[in-house]
């Protein structure tokens, strides 16, 4: 993942800011000058004109997308760079929508200072994410903003009673360090990575924090300890569908079966599209409901290499400079979905 100082990190933002402006007022008003924040016609203008723009590329760039998935295809790059698969084998509509929709997540986010949270966490958080080897190619982890760790938290708390039993299932984002600062119920991490688990562990004792840490391979059995124990799951999954339900199906494995359990899942709806009703119909058979969805939650700053693939994507197939704009924001959005047991068929205790 690509490293930044906070003022790299807030001219970026500025940057993507001043780019989308642009789109709708083309009086070359310095970034200074401008309204901030957006003033809210000017919001809606650009949120117009971000819809014309997606439904224009949907027709035009259809057969440049199908053509550009066969090459992928031909060369095997799907069978080597994740993002590249979950290119190849998502809808190309969908895949324009996504793309419009991270900008107006990154408008509804940014156009306004959103306060820092204050607590300790925002500060650990950052200095384990300094330390930590991101291994985006062999493991697929995009490690999500600091905020968005502490927005995962405030969240989680909602649904957390004094004896709570929370399981992270994969936690490259230390939404675990940050939430046993605050509450103390136990927490358990389950990760692949040896990185991720010696890190929690270590600075859990440091801090005394009441986590444990088990290093393990989802596609695996897990130990028998894990299974129907929690009232709380917290995951972040790949988002191509078939990993995404593997984390699910794993997840739900280790909830207890009680109408005051919940998972909460990160994902994307939109670039899922039409294959979300797979995770639909996996959820109404385990008798689950959305509780909750919360669209463009979560952030994630971009790394090189996804940031290097949306170029030359833009260059090849699109080329507009909505499009440019949209692929030049410093950030990819996803959403959060709150999953518990239907009350109304099971009862309280299942």
């Amino acid at each position: 993942m690509t490293k930044t100082n906070p003022g790299q990190h807030k001219r970026a933002i500025e940057r993507s800011l001043a780019s989308l402006y642009a789109l709708i007022d083309n009086r070359g008003e310095d970034l200074a000058t401008r309204p901030s924040p957006f003033p809210p016609q000017n919001t809606s203008a650009l949120e117009k004109l971000l819809a014309q723009e997606c439904a224009r590329l949907t027709s035009s760039a259809d057969t440049r997308l199908t053509i550009a998935k066969h090459v992928c295809k031909a060369l095997r790059l799907h069978l080597w760079l994740h993002e590249v698969s979950t290119f190849v084998e998502s809808d190309n509509g969908h895949l324009i929508s996504c793309l419009i929709n991270q900008a107006e997540a990154f408008i509804h986010r940014h156009q306004q200072d959103e306060p820092v949270t204050a607590h300790r966490a925002s500060a650990i958080i950052s200095s384990l994410q300094k330390q930590f080897r991101v291994k985006s190619h062999t493991l697929h982890q995009l490690p999500c903003t600091p905020t968005t760790t502490a927005k995962r938290v405030e969240l989680i708390k909602k649904y957390l009673t004094p004896t709570s039993r929370i399981l992270c299932l994969g936690d490259d984002d230390f939404v675990s360090v940050a939430l046993a600062l605050v509450v103390p119920n136990e927490i358990t991490v389950v990760d692949l990575d040896p990185q991720v688990t010696t890190m929690i562990k270590r600075l859990a004792r440091q801090q005394h924090l009441r986590i444990s840490c088990q290093t393990a391979d989802i596609r695996k059995p897990l130990p028998d300890n894990l299974y129907h124990f929690f009232d709380v799951v917290v995951t972040d999954p790949i988002y191509a569908v078939k990993e995404t339900l593997l984390f699910l199906s794993v997840a739900e494995s280790c909830l207890r079966p009680s109408a005051q359990s919940y998972l909460l899942s990160c994902c994307s709806r939109t670039l899922a599209g039409a294959a979300w009703h797979g995770v639909a119909d996996w959820a109404a058979s385990r008798g689950l409901i959305v509780h909750e969805v919360l669209s463009g939650f979560n952030e994630y700053p971009k790394t090189t290499r996804i940031q290097t693939l949306l170029k030359i994507a833009e260059r090849l197939f699109c080329r507009s400079a909505v499009t440019k704009a949209c692929v030049g924001i410093p950030f990819l959005y996803s959403d959060l979905v709150v999953f518990r047991f239907d009350r109304s068929e099971r009862g309280n205790e299942l």
